[in-house]
């Protein structure tokens, strides 16, 4: 076969033809096919995106033995559930009707051989910690892919994570977003020339572009659109594209599409948050609770998921129950200042309201703009909450404001308007 002594990566997969394994990307034990199996993922993976016929995998796969036909159709059954794909939205394996199957994730080729095993496992450590994003787990998230990355230089994966650390560590409030953010960005950008074909990579330099204000909003959501179509099965590209969608307001879409990163890295515990800040901005709150709640069962820590629950809560007026997931939240989440003054201001105790607002006016440096905004905007005081939200976007630091619940009583207002355009927040056919 032309392509033995390559290994190919896919979506969560690495293909070593060599040495005949099939891995995770983010390591662990090899997954065990069936020769025949292995054989058919290799001819197809070698001619991704190409129709190959079912002639040409019976030859891949039974050189020397006649065999029926229908032994094809067996082995990809037998190969699709090891990938965990489905055959009506095939994320690897397309069937072309009477002719043979196409397929449909973007590979890429490595040469040489596996990576350090303590780089695999290092990364496998520090996407754990990543995918369960607080103070704590990012530092060791970080530490972990630093080293990974000591070992293999040209590890991009390692690289895309290191990058979605930094985001995070910013979005946290645990460093700096002056101080994180060109960090990111030169990771994302040694992602991408570490392996240019890479989708994950070119997703998460694109996210990084438009949070920078280097690329505009609309035209990184298209180009995301394009690279989820491509590579289905690629947990970044999707997490990136629903993100954008959720930014951008068309939160049913966004939905659908983190369903699809889920499906891919189900153990995710950040990308199951999002799913409930997404039910959250769609307005659908109990369902926003119940994904949070779930969530939550796979750690509880996760400040993003609480404090997100006690806001579908305090929307639909169940106040203490709200402030009592605020105070379990660690402060460690972007926008969690504000909460508990929400709490008190849409609950009717607007004087203690005021009074926390003053505690946090006494130090702006340390309170995010959009904190300030948000308890301005629960107070029903108009012009302070859009003057904070400008400076808000001044910094490049607006949270979600184009689509949270808490300012749907200044939409219409020219100067919201104003703010929405300007940072570009529209979605794709929008």
């Amino acid at each position: 076969m032309r392509g033995r002594g390559q290994v190919y990566a896919f979506g969560d997969f690495r293909l070593d033809v060599t040495r005949r394994s099939l891995t995770p990307r983010a390591g662990g034990a090899s997954i065990v096919l069936p020769g025949p199996a292995f054989d058919i993922l290799a001819c197809l993976a070698e001619h991704a995106g190409e129709l190959v016929e079912r002639s040409t995998l019976l030859k891949a796969a039974w050189p020397r033995v006649t065999v029926v036909e229908n032994s094809v159709s067996q082995a990809v059954s037998v190969l699709r559930r090891a990938l965990r794909d489905d055959h009506a939205e095939p994320r690897y394996v397309s069937t072309v009707s009477g002719r043979g199957y196409r397929f449909v994730s973007q590979v890429t080729t490595e040469s040489g051989g596996d990576l350090d095993p303590r780089a695999q496992q290092l990364y496998a450590a520090g996407w754990s910690a990543l995918s369960r994003p607080g103070a704590e787990t990012l530092t060791r998230a970080l530490d972990c892919l630093q080293r990974a990355l000591e070992l293999e230089p040209d590890f991009a994966m390692a690289e895309v994570c290191v990058a979605e650390c930094y985001i995070m560590l910013s979005a946290h409030g645990i460093r700096p977003r002056a101080e994180v953010m060109p960090l990111a960005l030169a990771a994302a950008r040694r992602a991408v020339a570490a392996n240019p074909n890479l989708a994950d990579a070119r997703a998460s330099l694109l996210n990084l572009r438009v949070i920078t204000q280097s690329l505009a909003f609309r035209d990184c959501q298209v180009m995301l659109q394009r690279l989820a179509e491509r590579n289905p099965g690629s947990f970044w590209v999707q997490r990136y594209f629903g993100l954008s969608l959720m930014h951008g307001g068309d939160q049913d879409a966004a939905i659908l599409v983190m369903r699809r990163a889920q499906a891919i890295e189900p153990l995710a515990v950040h990308n199951n948050g999002n799913i409930g800040m997404a039910l959250y901005f769609a307005g659908r709150y109990r369902e926003a609770i119940d994904q949070l709640e779930v969530t939550l069962t796979m750690d509880p820590d996760f400040g993003v998921a609480r404090t997100f629950l006690g806001r579908a809560l305090l929307q639909l007026g169940e106040y203490e129950r709200a402030t009592d997931e605020f105070e379990r939240t660690r402060h460690e989440v972007f926008g969690i200042a504000a909460d508990i003054p929400v709490a008190l201001a849409l609950s009717g105790r607007t004087q203690q309201a005021r009074a926390a607002l003053a505690e946090l006016l006494a130090r702006p440096r340390e309170v995010p703009a959009v904190d300030l905004a948000t308890i301005y905007a629960a107070l029903d005081e108009t012009d302070a909450a859009l003057t904070w939200l400008e400076r808000a976007a001044e910094a490049a630091a607006f949270g979600f404001f184009a689509v949270d619940p808490i300012f749907k009583s200044l939409h219409g207002q020219p100067r919201f308007e104003a703010l929405v355009d300007q940072i570009g927040l529209r979605t794709v056919g929008g």
